[in-house]
């Protein structure tokens, strides 16, 4: 039961896991390059295994990263969305910005016409910065989150009796270097 969140009252395999075990099984995948493959070992006392349990908690797990994959997608939408309304609204400020400097260029020339010029060029360009760094590179840590949980979604998940320490619990390890 520690695998699970305690405040979700969803059936056993309908149910998110406890955000200790979210966090320890993401971040485990993704110390490993996404090509390797891996597979998650849960284990428990000979007294709380029976053939139930074992689908349960495989249901649970690939069942809470697919939740959270569906999360990831809508985040990455609505990143993407007010990317394109930003970039929509920077461009139009951008706009009317190079508009006005170009107002400002019928006028005689002068310190102040040049610092207002300037100024109006640089904030119409200060304008872009978001969606040009939501285009560019806001997107990148949210795919890599869908990448981890497609994988965990893939792998395959057993239950076994005992503990991970031991010769038996040994060769289910990876290290870096593998």
């Amino acid at each position: 039961m520690e695998l699970y969140d305690p405040f979700d009252p969803a059936p056993l395999h309908e149910r998110e896991l406890d955000a200790g075990a979210d966090e320890y099984i993401y971040n485990a995948v993704d110390e490993f390059p996404l090509k390797k493959p891996l597979e998650i070992m849960v284990y428990l006392p000979p007294s709380e295994i029976s053939e139930d349990v074992q689908l349960a908690v495989k249901k649970a797990i690939k069942n809470h990263f697919a939740y959270k994959k569906t999360l990831n997608e809508i985040d990455l939408k609505r990143l993407l969305k007010r990317g394109r309304r930003n970039l929509f609204i920077a461009l139009f400020f951008l706009f009317l910005c190079l508009l006005l400097i170009r107002l400002l260029s019928t006028f005689e020339e002068s310190l102040l016409n040049t610092l207002v010029s300037e100024g109006l060029l640089i904030i119409g360009w200060v304008a872009m910065w978001e969606p040009v760094h939501i285009f560019l590179y806001g997107w990148w840590p949210i795919v890599h989150r869908r990448r981890i949980y497609d994988k965990i979604i893939d792998m395959n998940v057993y239950v076994r009796t005992g503990s991970p320490v031991g010769p038996r619990g040994i060769r289910y390890r990876f290290s870096p270097g593998e």
